[in-house]
This record gives structure tokens, C-alpha cells and sequence, in this order.
């Protein structure tokens, strides 16, 4: 009975568990770090094979890599971005999961399966919230912005400056103590709509 029961509980744990991060597409040039190894970009399998959750990724500044976590999330993570890689939500329990951004830029667009998670990215100026949506994570030595194009989020120095943030508006804390809400540029809104329309053509032609 102890057997059956252990058996039970692995393949609970396993049907909980979310997809993992594929390497979708990459571009560019130069060698990627992750976990502090430099792969090439052009070695898909080596890189594949080191995208976990919690592993710090740089990516080199000409260069991009799009993540995908099958139906719950996918990143572009542009050139010169350090970042930690997050976990995907399961789908009963560790439905909240999170990653960091320490400089550079994340663009993101959650699936069908995302619905009731939560995904919390830290940057070195505070906390962006996701419950689903399509945004950018931004960071520079001038402090963070985050553009939401679609969905809503919650942004904020720390759990009691959360606000909301809606579609074509941007947070952003910065530095010198500045913190406001204000309409999305057009240069970074252009960036964030070219990312989502590119994914979906890419997946369609996956099917």
C-alpha cells in the first residue's frame, strides 16, 4: 500500500508540473552565459540543454533568444539582458512563480494555461505582478519601466507601492525616487506589438 501510494503521489507531482522553457528561436551573434557557461548561440542544442528554472541567462548585446513554456508563457529576452529564468506554474498548487531581471529587457505574452497564476519578475527597483498579459520589463541604470499592452499587472517599489497598471500604460520607478504612471511610448509599445505578432506567426507555423 506504502508503494501504491508513493506511486500515487509521483504521478500527482508530475501531472501538477508545468512545461519547461524550449529554446523557440535565437539571433544574432556572440556567446550566451547561462549558469556562468558560455555557449554559442549557434549551438541550439547545448543551450537547450541549460535552460532550467533559476539558471542566470545573459544574453550578448546583438543577439535575442525566445523562450516558450507551451501554453502558459512566452519571453523574448533582448540583447545585453541578465535575467533568472522562472518556473512554470503548475496547474493545482505552485501556481505562483518568479524570476529577476537585472538589467536589460524581458517582453512576455502568457498562454491559455496561465489563467489563475501569477508570475512576479524583481528588478533592482522593485516588483512587477503578472496575472496575465502583454508587457515589457525594463531595466537600465536609470531605474525600471514596465509597458503593459494587453491584461493589466501590478508594479511597485515594494508589496505596498503595488498599483495597477493598464493596457497602453506604463510604471515607472526610477533611481532618483521618481515613480509615476504614464502612456506608453510609441518606440517601446512598436517593440512589444512586432514580439507578439512574430510569436504568433511562429507557433501557427509549428502546428
Amino acid at each position: 500500500m506504502a508503494a501504491a501510494a508513493a506511486a500515487v503521489l509521483i504521478g500527482a507531482v508530475m501531472l501538477n508540473r508545468g512545461p519547461g522553457l524550449q529554446v523557440l528561436d535565437s539571433a544574432g551573434t556572440g556567446p550566451v552565459q547561462v549558469g556562468g557557461v558560455s555557449v554559442p548561440l549557434s549551438d541550439q542544442r547545448e543551450l537547450q540543454s541549460r535552460i532550467k528554472f533559476g539558471v542566470e541567462l545573459e544574453v550578448p548585446v546583438r543577439a535575442t533568444i525566445d523562450l516558450w513554456a507551451k501554453d502558459i508563457a512566452i519571453y523574448e529576452v533582448t540583447g545585453g539582458t541578465r535575467m533568472t529564468l522562472p518556473a512554470s506554474p503548475g496547474r493545482w498548487i505552485g501556481r505562483s512563480v518568479e524570476c529577476s531581471v537585472f538589467v536589460g529587457e524581458v517582453r512576455l505574452r502568457t498562454g491559455e494555461r496561465f489563467s489563475g497564476s501569477e508570475l512576479r519578475f524583481y528588478t533592482p527597483d522593485g516588483i512587477v505582478e503578472v496575472s496575465g498579459t502583454l508587457l515589457s520589463v525594463q531595466c537600465d541604470t536609470l531605474g525600471t519601466c514596465v509597458c503593459v499592452l494587453e491584461g493589466s499587472a501590478r508594479v511597485g517599489v515594494d508589496e505596498d507601492d503595488l498599483e495597477l497598471v493598464t493596457p497602453g500604460h506604463r510604471k515607472i520607478m526610477l533611481r532618483d525616487g521618481t515613480k509615476k504612471i504614464i502612456p506608453v511610448k510609441p518606440m517601446h509599445r512598436d517593440g512589444v506589438l512586432d514580439f507578439s505578432e512574430r510569436m504568433e506567426k511562429r507557433l501557427k507555423q509549428g502546428e
